[in-house]
């Protein structure tokens, strides 16, 4: 049943809305959306301009719409002290409100078509019959919860299908306001949260709630707007923040979508589409789209250049949805409502969400198929469609796309399954391998120790490991055992050289630098196409070598006994357990799902932990400092690297403006002579 609506969806959209594909350049505009990667691209146009809605009205501020389910479209204007209630072709039908209404910023129309209206200027909601006939006045709430002297200046609002009312009002840090039919303080609900910083997690662990009540607190922004889809789920917006900047209230006012949905911060208005997507529009004119779980599918408009072309405003107001997915844009400041048609591409992309949101992947299939050809980039699409190979069992091709994706969720689910896969199919030929091996091992052993046959390849492998270079980089496993032993012996004996810890800062960069490519997608920070070799060298050799000169130095003037061959030297066989296993873990990477996460983490954090102890000791046996003098030590030497990182920042931004300096002159001479 639902697949045939969203079949019967899809072909209305195909039969009302224009089939062809229109190019960027055909509006005022460019359409961006986000690749797999997460990076705004441009794309297809998705919506484009049709015209104005409305043309014979004489709108003054228009600064909220409302559009009925048979596409009726309501819009309050501020300027003319009224609500316009319109037809789908723009002809006037009704006005509310004349001679009532003095400052009317919200309009919502319930089932039963009865017309609510915030109005800042009276302090009051107002509720009109279909007629025009004033019902009743929701005034200031005379409850004590509410609070005598707390603020009552409605902006917006939503009612549900029981006729509760939610409200914004201006300045309600408290949440929304919500009254009952009858008018009476329900409470407040769904109260913006602040960002969580490390003050704020330390005072919820260090104090009880009690105390936190009696604390001064930082106060959330307020909501400035609000809309509610036909599942009775409340949405708002706020401006002034990049936290829950847009949520999705479930019904104990908690939000759904992800805190970082968004970077906007000056949006005004957001509304529901038909099939539940998301849309929102900024004070600059960019109109977002979001699909229901939140990704974002576009961004387009922008603000009005003295040029007079559509799909472009000066102060956008309000932004509303029809049944067929046009938008209708209000601009405060011209006195219009712009109409946008979605195009092909768009109509395609919704069929294929339509099906998606229900839960038919499969189904799906086709419009993903459709979209990647137009745009192969567009990376919604290779998720949705890694979902229909998911549920098809085609599990390397979804793992592909999810990859394509960067959805390691997903990935790590279909990768579950290859392994499951490969696992049944060739355990056996695991161990049987592994029992082959135990057993010739075990057979040579024997035999060499009755006959002795392999006494002449045992003394070429200690003659080998007796050479001078070969003995000091084996000298790094003795850091594993004993890295207080090994330190002395590095300090007295001299088991190491120039030569030796020259090597090993070599291999741990390419070390370093391998890992960036053979680390498992799934634990992996950076993809293999922006991986900029000389930067990430950098990333490596800056630290090291500030660290090196920055610790010498400092020691030189705090006491410290070790000369800057011997912390040249000890820095890299403190970093031992780097080294030798940074490699296997990071191989094991590629074998392993998040279910399994641990058994890369906690390895590759023993290892860093590891090494820190070593760079420790090691700093405190060369210098021969007490374990609070390695620790004043240590925290001179990072001050000091800060100080060298600063100066040669000067010293870069200088010598930058002496050379442009000094071209200009060149130039300025090359231009007169």
């Amino acid at each position: 049943m639902k697949q045939l609506i969203a079949s019967i969806f899809s072909l209305l959209l195909v039969l009302l809305l224009p089939i062809q594909t229109f190019a960027s350049d055909s509006v005022a505009y460019k359409t961006e959306t986000l690749s797999g990667e997460g990076e705004v691209i441009e794309t297809q146009t998705a919506y484009i301009p049709i015209g104005l809605f409305g043309q014979g009205m004489d709108l003054m501020n228009p600064e909220d719409l409302y559009i009925t389910s048979n596409n009726e479209v309501y819009i309050a204007d501020s300027g003319n002290q009224v609500v316009f209630r319109l037809a789908d072709n723009g002809d006037l039908l009704q006005s509310y409100g004349e001679g009532i209404l003095q400052q009317p910023l919200g309009v919502f129309v319930d089932s039963e078509n009865h017309v609510y209206v915030a109005d800042y200027g009276h302090e009051t909601v107002f509720k009109f019959s279909e007629t025009g006939e004033l019902l009743f006045e929701y005034t200031h709430p005379e409850s004590p919860l509410f609070g005598t002297n707390s603020p009552y200046k409605p902006q917006k609002l939503s009612v549900d299908n029981r006729g509760n009312l939610y409200i914004i009002g201006e300045g309600s840090t408290n949440g929304i306001i919500q009254l009952n039919q009858d008018g009476e303080f329900l409470g407040f609900f769904g109260v913006n949260t602040t960002r969580p910083t490390i003050g704020t997690f330390l005072t919820d662990l260090l104090t009880t709630e009690r105390q936190r009540a009696s604390m001064f607190m930082r106060v959330p922004p307020a909501p400035n707007n609000i809309t509610i889809d036909e599942r009775g789920l409340l949405y708002t917006i706020t401006s002034g923040t990049e936290w829950e900047a847009i949520r999705q209230l479930n019904i104990a006012g908690l939000n759904m979508l992800p805190t970082d949905i968004t970077d906007a911060t000056n949006l005004r208005d957001i509304a529901i589409g038909p099939i539940g997507n998301i849309y929102t529009v900024a004070n600059n004119g960019v109109i977002y789209e979001y699909d229901r779980a939140g990704d974002l599918l576009f961004q387009f408009g922008g603000r009005e250049d003295g040029s007079n072309r559509l799909g472009l405003s000066m102060d956008p107001s309000s932004l509303e949805v029809d049944e067929v997915g046009r938008l209708y844009l209000a601009d405060k400041e011209q006195g219009i409502i712009q109409v946008f048609e979605p195009t092909n591409f768009t109509t395609v992309l919704h069929q294929g969400l339509a099906l998606y949101a229900e839960g038919h992947y499969i189904e799906s299939e086709e419009y993903w198929h459709e979209i990647l050809r137009l745009n192969s980039s567009f990376g919604l699409a290779h998720k949705a469609l890694g979902q229909a190979l998911y549920k098809q069992q085609e599990y390397d091709e979804a793992a592909a796309e999810f990859q394509l994706a960067h959805d390691r969720e997903n990935y790590s689910d279909a990768f579950w399954e290859i392994r499951y896969v490969w696992l049944q199919e060739n355990l056996s030929k695991v161990f049987t391998v592994l029992f082959i091996y135990l057993g010739l091992r075990t057979v040579i052993r024997v035999v060499d120790k009755r006959s002795n046959k392999l006494e002449p390849l045992k003394k070429r492998k200690e003659a080998f490991k007796a050479k001078k270079l070969i003995s000091e980089l084996l000298f790094l496993f003795r850091f594993l055992k004993k890295p207080i032993d090994s330190l002395y012996y590095l300090r007295v004996n001299e088991q190491a050289s120039i030569l030796s810890a020259t090597i090993l800062y070599f291999v741990l960069i390419v070390e370093y630098i391998l890992t960036l490519y053979w680390t498992g997608f799934l634990f992996s920070t950076k993809s293999s196409e922006n991986i900029h070799l000389f930067f990430e060298l950098g990333t490596i050799l800056i630290p090291l070598t500030l660290f090196i000169v920055t610790n010498y130095l400092v020691s030189t003037i705090t006491s410290g006994e070790a000369s800057f061959k011997q912390v040249y030297i000890g820095t890299i066989y403190a970093l031992a357990p780097i080294v030798i296993f940074i490699i296997p873990i990071t191989l094991v990477s590629n074998v392993l799902t998040y279910n399994e996460a641990f058994i890369y983490y906690f390895p590759l954090q023993i290892v860093m932990v590891w090494s820190l102890i070593n760079l420790f000791l090691m700093l405190k046996e060369l210098h021969d400092f007490s374990g609070m003098g390695t620790v004043k030590n240590l925290l001179l030497t990072i001050f000091g690297m800060l100080i060298l990182v600063l100066i040669f920042f000067v010293l870069y931004v200088l010598i930058d403006q002496l050379v442009q300096f000094i071209w200009s002159l060149v130039s300025e001479v090359i231009l007169r002579v």
